[in-house]
């Protein structure tokens, strides 16, 4: 039996991948920015998991 470990919206492998958990689901990052990150206020584009600043 070979074990999964998959984006839990877009069904991507993420093994060696960096990944987001959300209420113990596992998203890719360009899931997890498209789905759930905020927007900034100034420029409106959605604040990313790596962004230090706008």
């Amino acid at each position: 039996m070979t074990e999964r470990f998959d984006c839990h919206h877009c069904n991507e492998s993420l093994f060696g991948k960096k990944y987001v958990l959300r209420e113990e689901s596992p998203y890719c990052v360009v899931c997890f920015e498209t789905l759930f990150a905020n927007t900034c206020e100034e420029c409106g584009k959605p604040i990313g998991c790596d962004c230090k600043a706008c």
